[in-house]
């Protein structure tokens, strides 16, 4: 089985949510890229950037990646949104693990609402056109990123966790 199951996805797409549920699956650990970046930055991320600028952060969560993927043991990893603008980041996911990209909708993305903490789209009135232009940016570097994808609109993190752990274990 593959050493680390990255999850990958948009803002808001439930890799938190479905990589809890995965590592209660599954007995392995949930890492979380952006509580780690929280925790050595000892400030949030609205802080980093706002402090700091994106590329900063961009810069940590590259490293943040680099230094789960260097870790031995078998992890649960649930990435922040933009963990794919890195090439190296990219690489070192699919060299180190099973990547799946969780695969919301547009619209169900939106229609969640989670705008509070999400530094891309402060700002924006129009939230359909800022994750569309997000989406547009990303969409081929998660493609890139990805082994397979799961579409979850119409499951919930418990039927996605369920799917994701189907198709890591038959990676064996």
């Amino acid at each position: 089985m593959a050493s680390k199951l990255w999850l990958i996805g948009m803002m808001s797409s439930g890799k938190t949510k479905v990589g809890r549920r995965l590592s209660a699956r599954s007995g392995l650990p949930l890492v979380d890229t952006d509580d780690q970046i929280v925790e050595r930055a000892g400030m949030t991320i609205p802080e980093i950037f706002a402090t700091h600028g994106e590329p900063a952060f961009r810069t940590k969560e590259s490293e943040e990646v680099a230094r789960i993927a260097g870790r031995s043991e078998r992890l649960v990893v649930a990435t922040g949104g933009g963990a794919i603008l890195d090439k190296a980041s990219r690489s070192l996911m699919r060299d180190t693990g099973l990547v799946v990209w969780l695969k919301p909708s547009i619209a169900s993305l939106i229609a969640k609402g989670k705008t509070k903490n999400r530094p891309l789209l402060l700002g924006h009135d129009d939230l359909a056109a800022r994750y569309t232009e997000i989406w547009e940016a990303r969409k081929h570097l998660y493609e890139e990123a990805a082994h397979m994808s799961i579409h979850m609109d119409g499951k919930t993190r418990k039927e996605a966790a369920e799917e994701v752990w189907r198709l890591w274990e038959a990676r064996r």
